[in-house]
């Protein structure tokens, strides 16, 4: 079976963002007045978008949310979207060995996650991108991977990402969820599980998604 497309979460599948994230989240915490959070307490709130993070980490800080966090946090963000961040050994080539069109299903708000991927020089790769806030909803609905289908005129996809909600938005929209295990998260339930770039190399190829050269 041919896979028209692959679509790809961000943040623990392609590049490892999960440092700038913390950082920007203790930036704003200071901004709020607030005590910073250890960077891997702050991991551990990450992939359900970016109010569900800055809400868990306001009140891990031993604060209460409230809109101006959100704020402070995206416009960090937005001013410096790439740290430390890159994108994981391997993925680079991997993305110029995909044969068939891809895209990107992120919880990160689009206009982040796009000019991070511009900042790791692979935003060419992709004929959509869907973020946390492009839709009213975002994964693990099934509307954000079903509306980049649409855009890139697929019938027949799959997802490739790192936790839960990659696993239950593909579950959603009836398509097969790689799940890669150096990420973020844990991708319990998926399809398939790979545990290196060469094995989801070879997990795409089996599909008909990927040329080795």
């Amino acid at each position: 079976m041919i896979t028209a497309c692959v679509l790809w979460d961000l943040d623990g599948t392609l590049a490892d963002t999960a440092t700038d994230i913390a950082l920007t989240v203790n930036e704003m915490l200071e901004a709020s007045g607030l005590p910073p959070l250890r960077l891997l307490d702050v991991h551990a709130m990450i992939g359900a978008g970016a109010k569900n993070l800055v809400d868990r980490a306001v009140h891990a800080a031993g604060g209460e949310p409230d809109p101006r966090h959100l704020e402070r946090f995206l416009a960090a963000y937005r001013a410096q979207p790439r740290r430390v961040a890159e994108l994981y050994p391997g993925v680079a080539e991997l993305l110029a060995a995909v044969r068939v069109p891809q895209g990107i299903v992120t919880n990160k708000p689009e206009g982040i996650a796009r000019a991070l991927l511009a900042a790791l020089s692979v935003d060419r790769h992709f004929g959509v991108i869907i973020g946390g806030d492009t839709l009213t909803v975002r994964k693990p609905s099934a509307a954000p991977v079903l509306a980049a289908m649409r855009a890139l005129n697929v019938s027949s996809a799959v997802l490739v990402g790192d936790g839960p909600h990659d696993v239950g938005g593909a579950q959603a929209a009836g398509i097969p969820c790689i799940g890669v295990t150096w990420g973020i998260g844990v991708p319990a339930g998926a399809s398939r599980v790979v545990r290196s770039v060469p094995a989801l190399r070879d997990a795409l190829a089996a599909r008909g998604a990927c040329r080795y050269r």
